[in-house]
This record gives structure tokens, sequence and C-alpha cells, in this order.
């Protein structure tokens, strides 16, 4: 007998989705991950737009990533026109990603994740038993906001950074302040750590991953010119196409990314499979003594490697802090560089996975053509094989079989309206 089963509207998630899987008996006939949120056509509304205005337009594509877009978009400009930064713009960026890491992981693993682990339906419900794990939310995402303000000037959508650099460096009262703030919420990202431990990973969807990654060079981060595949591959940013190979599907308006035919997973779970070696401090420590957390077969290990970068976000941040403080702050102005035609692509570690902002410009600087590819879009793929894994593994009710779909696609914390763009029939 074939059923239908459907969750209308995914909670706890940004952005409209919902889910479908069809059945015969045990036998998994179908499974979609639809993704109905309106389409969203950046790429076609920059198009013939001066390079200056660019990044103020592609840093609205997202609230909640907004800084990773705008770092995405800055740097693909400066990459087709060449542009050197300074020590000091590198520093402040860094501080800038890590800071948008932090507000958006505390969302996720204590207000949408959580619940999930403790048995509620909801924050709200789980607040009347557990008002700490909220307050440890508020401060972090507080904390993680202040970051985005003092060196983007607004708590969203900043106007402070810019190709070449910063309008203007923070003051050293300011850095002194977000330091006093990072070490006060260090503990309440440790909690989320010592919280996520003490659950035991669901077995019903565990299957074979492929995990992909920024490589951030010598320290853990968000930051890089290459990307990292768990096969043992390296590839140039500029090869991106090759890695996403996106298509289109009638029921989502995100496009799917594949890898060698298959899906792929980008997030938290990939950069700490991928780069834990590179951590340092208590997040170091912490991966060691929890490493079978991270599990590479499951993805709901990524609610806890997101409580992990958390902790690594919290400790970077002061150690950036530091650094500047101890350099002494410039009013440096913007680099000097000269506009031509040419490409320029450039990939940052959003909160949810890798992105990529690829843009061809004209000889005065307007873009010719656009593409860009957003986490959600390329581990939608991803998501609809781990649908039909836990189908095929379940027996029971078919609310439990849903409910744990459900649980699963909150674990990659998707960003759908991010992931709605341009298709472009032929």
């Amino acid at each position: 007998m074939t059923r239908r089963l459907t969750v209308d509207e995914l909670t706890r998630v940004e952005g409209h989705g919902g889910v479908e899987v069809v059945l015969d008996g045990s036998e998994v006939k179908d499974v979609k991950f639809n993704i109905f949120e309106g389409p969203r056509f950046f790429e076609s509304i920059i198009k013939t737009v001066h390079y200056e205005k660019i990044p103020d337009m592609t840093r609205r594509i997202c609230a909640i990533c907004t800084a990773s877009h705008s770092l995405a978009s800055i740097g693909a400009i400066e990459n087709a026109f060449n542009v050197e930064n300074t020590p000091q713009t590198e520093l402040l960026r860094d501080l800038l990603i890590h800071g948008e890491s932090i507000e958006s992981h505390a969302l996720h693993v204590y207000m949408l994740a959580l619940p999930d682990f403790l048995g509620y339906p909801d924050a709200f419900a789980m607040s009347a038993d557990h008002m700490d794990a909220v307050k440890n939310a508020l401060a972090l995402k507080k904390t993680g906001n202040m970051i985005h303000t003092t060196l983007s000037w607004r708590d969203v959508h900043g106007m402070n950074e810019r190709v070449g650099g910063f309008s203007k460096a923070p003051t050293e009262e300011a850095l002194t302040e977000v330091k006093t703030m990072l070490e006060k919420a260090q503990p309440a990202a440790e909690l989320a750590v010592e919280l996520f431990k003490g659950f035991e990973l669901p077995t019903y969807n565990e299957s074979d991953n492929v995990l992909m990654a920024i490589d951030p060079g010598e320290r853990f981060g968000y930051l890089g010119t290459h990307v990292l595949v768990s096969g043992g591959e390296r590839h140039p940013q500029e090869d991106y196409e090759k890695l996403t190979n996106e298509r289109v599907y009638r029921h989502s308006y995100a496009k799917h990314s594949t890898y060698d035919d298959g899906p792929f997973m980008v997030g938290a779970l990939p950069r700490i499979r991928l780069s834990h070696d590179k951590l340092t401090g208590t997040a170091l420590e912490m991966y060691r003594e929890h490493s079978d957390m991270v599990d590479p077969r499951n993805t709901l290990s990524n609610n806890f490697c997101q409580a992990l970068e958390l902790v690594h976000d919290v400790e970077r941040g002061i150690e950036v802090i530091d650094t500047l403080l101890s350099n002494g702050l410039e009013d440096e102005g913007l680099a000097a560089f000269e506009v031509h035609e040419s490409r320029g692509i450039n990939v940052v570690e959003a909160p949810r996975g890798l992105l990529y902002h690829d843009y061809s410009f004209d000889e005065s600087g307007c873009i010719t053509k656009a593409n860009i590819i957003t986490p959600t879009a390329q581990n939608a793929a991803n998501v609809e094989k781990d649908i039909r894994v836990i189908a095929g593994n379940h027996v029971g009710e078919d609310a439990e079989l849903m409910n744990n779909i459900e649980v699963m696609i909150r674990a990659y914390d998707p960003c759908i309206s991010c992931s709605v763009h341009l298709v472009r029939l032929k």
C-alpha cells in the first residue's frame, strides 16, 4: 500500500520548506526536500551595477549571514581587481566573520536544535525548565551582534567593510569592550559543548557523506582560497563549478549541487572533521575529549560541531582583539587599485558552509555576469539522501519517522531564504 507522508512547513529553520516521503510498504519510492520560498533574483538585480554598490546589495541576501555574504562579495571584487589588503584589514575581517558565527550558532544550537534533544516542541516551552540555556543563547548572540555593530556599524547589513578595507577602524575602547563581552560569554560557549556531548547520537541516518570545507591555512577559521574534500582533494576556489555542478529540480526553487555525481555536505561538521588539527586552546581540548561526537557518517553531529565552533569563535575573537590592540589601530583608508575588465571568484565559510560569489566586470567596473552559490543549496541533495536513509531504516509510527526527518534537517541549520536564486531555463 502506497502512502504519502508530508511536512507542509518545517519549523525552527530560516525560510519556508517542507518534506515529502512516498512509501510502498517499507520501500522508499520517493523523497523530496521541498523548497518553495519565493525565488530571489540577486544575480540579475546586480547586473550592470558598479562594483562599489555590489556588497551593499548582496549582503542583503541574508540578515543572519550578512557578514559572510559581505566578505564573499568584497573578496570577489578584490580578486578581480588584484587588491592588496593590509594585515589590519585581514584581522578585522577575521574578527567580523567569527562574530557572525557566534550570533548564528548561538541561535541555532541553543534555541533551534536543543529543544529536539531535551524533548520540547520549541524554545519557549524549553525555557520553563531550562532558562539558563535561553539566557546563555541570548548572551552569546548579543556578543556576536556587538562584534558586528562595532566593525560594521549595524547589527545587520553593515556599511563599514568596503572593497580595499574599512571606511573607519574601530576604536581601542570599543574593541576592549568587545573583548570583555567575549570573556564573559566564554562559559556559555563551553556549556553548549557540555550539553550536546551528553546526548547519544541517533543512528537512524548514518550513511557515508562526502564532506567539503574551506582550507583555512595554519589555524582554524572561515577564510581561505582553497576547498578541501574528505577524499583528500584540495581545489582552488576558482574551480568551484567543478565542485558544485548545479542542477534544477521541479520541486525546489533552490538548485541542487553534486560532486562526482553524488551529494555532499558543507557546514560545521565538515569544517571540524577536515581541520580539527588546526583548532587551538580549549576548543582543541574539547575536541580531543569528545572526538567521538564528530561522526562523518552522522549529519546530526553538525549540532555538536557548531557548539565546538562557538568555543573556538570566542577564543579566536579574544586573540584577534589582543593582536589588534598590541599592533595599534589606524584609520588606513581604502587600498588603491585599478578597475579593468576581469573576473573575480571568492569563497568564504558562512555559518552553514561554503559560500561562493563569482563576478565578471566590464572595463568600467560594472557587473556583466554574476553567480552566487549558498551553503543550503549545496546541502539540499545531501538532505534528500539523508531523508531516504532515515525512511529506509525506520520501523514504527509514521509520525515518529517524520519527526526524525525534521530533527535531521534542523541539524543542517538550513538558511532556505539564502538558497533560492535565479533559475535560468533554455
